[in-house]
C-alpha cells in the first residue's frame, strides 16, 4: 500500500491563459462553495489545501484543477515546509514531465524541453531561482 504523504498545494495564482474570475467560480463549483470564500486561495502566496494523500491521488488532483486553470502542485509529506515542485521527484530535476510554473504536461512533445511552450519559462533557470 502506498504511503500517503502527499499535499496538494495551491501556488495562488491562476495559469497563463486563464481569467482569475473563471477560475474561482469554476473551482467554487467543483468543490461546492461560494466563489467568495475561495478567493483567499489565489493571493500569490502558496496553500496547502489537502494532506494525507496518496501519490496517485495528489497527481489526479493536481490534474483536475490544473486543467481548471490553478496553478498547483504536488509535494511529499516531508516537504511541505520548503515548498518546491521537484521535491516529488528529484531524479526529474533536468527533465520534468510537467512545467514546474503553470503545470503544463511536457511529455506530450516526446522530447525534453527546457522552455515551456505554455508559459515561456525557462524550466532550468525557474528551478534554480526555487531552490534558493
Amino acid at each position: 500500500m502506498e504511503e500517503k504523504g502527499y499535499s496538494l498545494v495551491f501556488e495562488g495564482r491562476v495559469l497563463p491563459g486563464f481569467a482569475r474570475r473563471d477560475v474561482i467560480e469554476r473551482v467554487g463549483r467543483r468543490l461546492g462553495r461560494n466563489p467568495e470564500n475561495l478567493k483567499p486561495l489565489f493571493r500569490d502566496k502558496p496553500v496547502t489545501v489537502r494532506k494525507g494523500l496518496d501519490k496517485e491521488k495528489a497527481l489526479n488532483q493536481q490534474r483536475v484543477f490544473s486543467k481548471m486553470g490553478v496553478c498547483c502542485y504536488v509535494l511529499p509529506k516531508e516537504d511541505d515546509d520548503e515548498i518546491s515542485w521537484n521535491a516529488v521527484n528529484p531524479s526529474r530535476e533536468n527533465n520534468p514531465q510537467h512545467c514546474p510554473k503553470c503545470g503544463s504536461d511536457l511529455t506530450k512533445f516526446g522530447t525534453s524541453v527546457d522552455e515551456c511552450p505554455f508559459c515561456g519559462i525557462i524550466i532550468s533557470k525557474y528551478i534554480k531561482a526555487r531552490k534558493r
